[in-house]
């Protein structure tokens, strides 16, 4: 068995998976913001999963990470800092190999590995509460630019600089209508603000130079709404940038994390 485990803000999804990709059960609890109560209540519910049983698990924090030492060093929506969470996780689950990444990069990670294209360069982006990405090289997460967070690039709207996550999230889009994306069907303010989420998807062209635009999180979801409105934001890029060949909703839409963490867990196995 793999055990991936997508901790959020507001909850916590445990997979079980064969080494084959079959997801056999799933369980999901609200996140305790207390970092003892969390780890006791993911162990309880582990117990109930056989969670021992596994060869290897791979654990996605929403934030930045030490890799080596396997503490979380800052989370954008849970108060826990400098916790040695890898480490804390391999007890709560009774697995000796534990893995620990960022959330969107997992994201990327799993949606790639869907596509039936084999393009080599992806890029996957998840608009959602706040803005995250990454970039995908051969179906492998980039690790030059791992921890590379585009919603904090700054941008002059409304005549000051202000972090693209800002205007162009899931958040701003509920801060500007009043209403979430599912909600929302009018082509008038699908126009309107893609005029905010344009500029930094010519951004990641320019910079990534991919041939693939991966859309997810809540607002990534609803991408058919938008997509004809980006085409002047990349249609009008100088030909030194490759202009990406299509624009994709996510495939495994609030799961995509959870299969990201299968595929990085099973690769540790190979």
């Amino acid at each position: 068995m793999i055990i991936g485990v997508d901790i959020g803000g507001t909850k916590t999804l445990i997979s079980v998976f064969t080494e084959s990709g079959k997801l056999l059960n799933e369980v999901r609890l609200a996140t305790n913001h207390d970092y003892e109560k969390f780890l006791q209540e993911l162990a309880a519910q582990a117990r109930q999963l056989e969670t021992s049983k596994a060869k290897v698990a791979c654990v996605a924090v929403p934030g930045r990470i030490d890799r080596k030492s396997g503490v979380v060093k800052r989370l954008g929506n849970l108060p826990w800092r400098d916790k040695p969470i890898r480490d804390d996780i391999k007890k709560a689950l009774n697995i000796s190999s534990v893995y620990i990444e960022n959330d969107s990069k997992l994201a990327g990670l799993g949606e790639t590995r869907a596509l039936q294209h084999n393009y080599e360069r992806v890029y996957y982006i998840t608009l959602s509460t706040g803005i995250g990405g990454t970039l995908l090289v051969n179906r492998n997460i980039a690790q030059e630019v791992i921890d590379g967070e585009v919603g904090m690039v700054p941008f002059l709207h409304e005549e000051k600089m202000t972090k693209w996550e800002d205007f162009a999230s899931g958040r701003a889009f509920f801060e500007k209508y009043g209403q979430k994306a599912e909600d929302v069907d009018d082509p008038r303010i699908w126009e309107e603000f893609t005029q905010n989420i344009g500029p930094g998807i010519a951004m990641i062209c320019c910079i990534y130079q991919v041939e693939a635009i991966i859309f997810g999180g809540g607002l990534g979801q609803h991408l058919e709404k938008f997509a004809q409105f980006l085409a002047p934001f990349i249609n009008e890029l100088p030909d030194t940038i490759t202009k990406p060949q299509e624009l994709i909703k996510a495939r495994y839409a609030d799961e995509s994390v959870i299969y990201g963490c299968y595929s990085y867990a099973k690769d540790k196995l190979a």
